[in-house]
């Protein structure tokens, strides 16, 4: 226990005298030691958070041709952290990056090249560099890979490919594979129909807190056992995932295995709506017709103030 204690004590000292170690090295044009500090201040360990700090130590890495640094530079105009947002600066510095064989890089490219972000859309590039990546062990570039074979662009649509890809990066415990992969077992594309299995997966992606597994896996329980739905609707609304917000919306307009509540209801649905959720508009626009004016001001009211309309909904739930 004493020495525990002391270990802490001097943690701060040893780590800033680490920090003033790299420092100079940095100074001294080591890339390496420049990308770290860029990460360091990107994250903000061990110094406070500072975009502008992350973006100069990563530049001057980058210049030395450190892919690592490319691709963190490539990032951060991508989103606009620290330097003006350009997203064909940013595809520069990932085909840089990527050119050397840096998997985060490589998946990034894929996603400009899939999207037409920076770079006109071209679906055959964007598979061949999300392979190229995946073959590295990049889950997220393996469960990318798995949607465009699911869905078929860039390649012919092949749910058997679609399985491969979300089952290795399912493997490597990555949610929205196993969300993924979960509903090819539910719906039986390119797989005999197991639900069993796709709870399962559901089960592991929800224990992550992945949303869209969450309602997912209350979809499959509202069809069985409807008082298991409901917190998992609960947990993916409260993350922003639409359709969830629309199913609790809709067992709270009707009583659904839970007391009637129309200001709840409208709440949870018009925040729906404002995700763009077709179905959840649909069901506002009806319940809106049996409410009164005062109603729909409560029901505003609340999604002013979100916290007070998650601990109301915990307290029906419990």
């Amino acid at each position: 226990m004493i020495k525990k204690m002391t270990s802490n004590i001097f943690r701060p000292l040893l780590q800033a005298r680490k920090f003033k170690t790299m420092l100079k090295l940095a100074q001294k044009g080591e890339p390496s030691i420049q990308n770290q500090l860029g990460k360091m201040y990107y994250l903000g360990t061990y110094v406070g958070q500072n975009y502008e700090q992350a973006f100069y130590w990563y530049q001057r890495a980058a210049e030395q041709g450190f892919p690592s640094a490319q691709a963190h530079l490539g990032e951060m105009y991508q989103y606009g952290y620290g330097v003006a947002k350009d997203e064909i600066k940013a595809v520069y510095y990932y085909q840089l990056a990527a050119g050397y064989g840096d998997m985060y890089a490589q998946n990034f490219l894929a996603w400009m090249f899939s999207q037409g972000k920076g770079i006109p859309q071209n679906y055959a590039e964007a598979i061949r560099w999300y392979r190229r990546s995946a073959d590295q062990g990049y889950e997220d570039s393996q469960y990318n890979l798995g949607i465009m074979y699911e869905v078929g662009k860039g390649v012919e649509q092949d749910y058997m490919s679609a399985i491969k890809w979300y089952t290795r990066a399912a493997e490597q415990n990555y949610a929205p594979a196993q969300a993924g992969l979960g509903m090819m077992y539910a719906e039986g594309y390119g797989v005999q129909k197991d639900i069993v299995k796709a709870i399962g997966l559901y089960q592991k992606a929800d224990e992550q807190g992945y949303a869209p597994a969450q309602r997912l896996l209350g979809e499959i329980y509202e069809t069985r056992t409807p008082a298991k739905a409901i917190p998992l609707y609960f947990k993916a609304a409260m993350q922003g995932e639409a359709t969830a917000q629309t199913n609790l919306g809709l067992m709270f307009a009707i009583g659904e295995h839970i007391t009637k509540d129309p200001i709840i209801s409208y709440a949870l649905l018009d925040m729906a709506v404002d995700s763009g959720n077709e179905t959840a508009q649909s069901i506002r626009d009806t319940i809106v017709k049996e409410l009164s004016a005062f109603q729909i001001n409560e029901a505003k009211k609340l999604i002013q103030d979100i916290d007070k309309l998650w601990k109301m909904i915990e307290n029906r739930i419990k």
